[in-house]
């Protein structure tokens, strides 16, 4: 009885005993597949860390695609058993880049059906049809075997996403079947979405940068483009395009070119500045009616490497025009001054011969020429004088109680001599009751006598009226001039907000054409105004005149109509 007890507790025990050993073989078996599948994920979770560390290190802030595909193809042998790794992807210009690596040597023909596959692909996801005659191929890693029949048995496709823009993909090829996983595929799919969210991400930052950059670039008034290493057109601003007469929305360097042909060779310019990383300045460049300085540099990137040349176009017609104008106005002075020197040294040489000294009336003349001729000359250094003053800053006024009406009446009285001698009328029309006011007379009989002078210089026939009175506050000028039974030629309507004097010399002369009246109280403006008469001037006395009127704090305009006159007028607070 105890044997068998005995024997049954054995038997027991053995079959507890095989049971723990099965349960621990199970358990270490499943813990073991445990670590195994563990060790695994470690691996392609230490390949994930390591390429996305690699693609930082060698990218950095590239948004060169196919340089990151690179990285990534170039790493694949330590997660992958595969024949070839190969990319499609769709380059700037438009251009396809067809790149295969080859692990293993396989045959054209294999290259050819994953090149196929891939077309394909990219054609469905970018929608577009992709030719074989678009591919810029490129074949790298071992040679090809064409003894090697095997055709691609295990294969899958990773998009390159680009701002939810598909540009490309990346292919993983075998000769052995059923070889990729979906871990596999995650992995790669995991690596390059991060790397295409990286991309997107700087190129958003990028563009934003570029498109604050672009609206400067377009705002700014001088003309603008830049051009890369290979003479591509990158921006070009409106003024450029205006500057070159270009229409296009999106020109190319060749409409630059076209409309440069016959001027400069722009070209041969910017690959100079490039080469030899220099300023390059083209002085005057003529296009139609306008005249450009044109300036061509290098850019370069953070490395000190080029990345083309930037074209600026100055115009200068302004600045040409200005100085023609002074060129002619210094000629000009410099006639008008030598004019009656000339006269004088030869009329001093005819008073040295005893003839003339004896001669009495003859010898007044000449005295009298030369005082005519010095007295000129004295004007004018004076005009020239109180210009530097003006333009200093150290303009002075001597203000004084004047009675306007008795001014109105020097001016007539110096000035019938001269009209009449002319052939015309000279009147004044002064109002009743105005004010003594506080000017510095001499000067605003200045500016009466340079308003006269012009009215006679300028009127074959007819009268000249001098006229005074005083604007009130929101009065209409038209209706204050109607009432004075005045017609000034041209006239506007104009109000004031405080008492202003108002002086006004009215002609009937040849007139001012509408664009040339904002020109005249500028300097030098007077040479154009009577280039085709022969009533020469300065041109200095408007502009002094204006001086004169601002520093009374007033203001002077023009009111004018071809054929029928001009009215000079000058408004003046009214200072009791």
């Amino acid at each position: 009885m105890f044997e068998q007890q005995s024997i049954q507790i054995l038997s027991t025990l053995a079959i507890y005993s095989v049971i723990v050993f099965i349960f621990i073989w199970i358990e270490n078996r499943r813990m073991r597949n445990n670590l195994i599948s563990k060790e695994h994920e470690m691996q392609r979770r230490m390949y994930e860390v390591s390429i996305l560390k690699e693609l930082g290190d060698r990218i950095g802030y590239s948004l060169n695609v196919q340089k990151i595909v690179d990285v990534i193809t170039g790493s694949l042998r330590k997660l992958l058993d595969y024949s070839t790794v190969s990319y499609l992807l769709i380059g700037d210009e438009g251009r396809i880049i067809f790149h295969c690596v080859l692990e293993e040597s396989v045959s054209r023909q294999f290259i050819e059906d994953v090149k196929t596959r891939m077309i394909t692909g990219l054609s469905i996801l970018s929608s577009r049809e992709i030719k074989q005659n678009e591919l810029d191929e490129s074949i790298s890693g071992t040679i090809t075997d064409e003894s090697n029949k095997a055709s691609p048995k295990s294969f899958f496709n990773i998009p390159v996403v680009i701002n939810d823009m598909p540009v490309g993909l990346l292919n993983v090829s075998s000769t052995k079947d059923g070889l990729y996983k979906e871990e596999e595929m995650s992995i790669l799919y995991t690596i390059m979405n991060q790397a295409s969210t990286a991309v997107s991400k700087l190129e958003n930052i990028l563009n934003q940068e570029k498109g604050k950059l672009n609206s400067m670039v377009e705002s700014m008034a001088d003309g603008v483009f830049m051009v890369d290493t290979r003479n591509r057109l990158l921006v070009i601003n409106p003024a450029a395009k205006t500057m070159l007469g270009i229409t296009k929305t999106q020109p190319t360097i060749f409409d630059v070119l076209d409309q440069l042909s016959s001027k400069m060779d722009l070209r041969t310019k910017i690959e100079e500045s490039i080469k030899q990383d220099k300023l390059i300045v083209e002085e005057q460049l003529q296009l139609s009616n306008t005249v450009l300085r044109v300036l061509i540099s290098q850019v370069k990137d953070v490395e000190n490497e080029p990345l083309g040349a930037v074209i600026l176009f100055h115009d200068i017609t302004k600045e040409k025009a200005v100085e023609k104008m002074r060129d002619d106005f210094t000629s000009m002075m410099v006639h008008e001054l030598r004019s009656p020197l000339t006269g004088i040294r030869s009329i001093a040489n005819l008073l040295k011969e005893e003839k003339i000294k004896n001669e009495q009336k003859k010898y007044q003349e000449f005295i009298d020429l030369i005082v005519s001729n010095s007295g000129s000359m004295l004007d004018l250094v004076n005009d020239l004088l109180d210009v530097a003053k003006l333009e200093a800053g150290k303009f002075q006024l001597m203000r004084r109680p004047t009675n306007i009406a008795d001014l109105v009446k020097m001016r007539v009285q110096s000035f019938e001599s001269l009209a009449a001698d002319n052939h015309l009328t000279l009147e004044s029309k002064v109002a009743d009751q105005i004010p003594m006011v506080q000017i510095d007379d001499n000067k605003i009989g200045q500016v009466l006598n340079n308003f006269l002078s012009n009215a006679i210089k300028f009127t074959q026939k007819g009268k000249i009226i001098i006229s005074a009175f005083v604007m009130k506050p929101h009065e209409s000028l038209i209706a204050k001039v109607s009432s004075l039974g005045m017609m000034w030629p041209g006239i506007k309507d104009l109000t004031f907000n405080s008492d202003q004097l108002v002086l006004a010399v009215i002609d009937s002369g040849i007139g001012i054409p509408e664009q040339e009246i904002s020109k005249l109280f500028n300097k030098f403006t007077q040479l154009e105004q009577s280039a085709a008469s022969e009533k020469k001037g300065t041109g200095l006395g408007l502009v002094i005149t204006k001086g004169i009127v601002d520093a009374h704090g007033g203001k002077v305009g023009v009111f004018s109509e071809a054929g029928k006159g001009s009215t000079f007028y000058c408004t003046l607070p009214v200072i009791i």
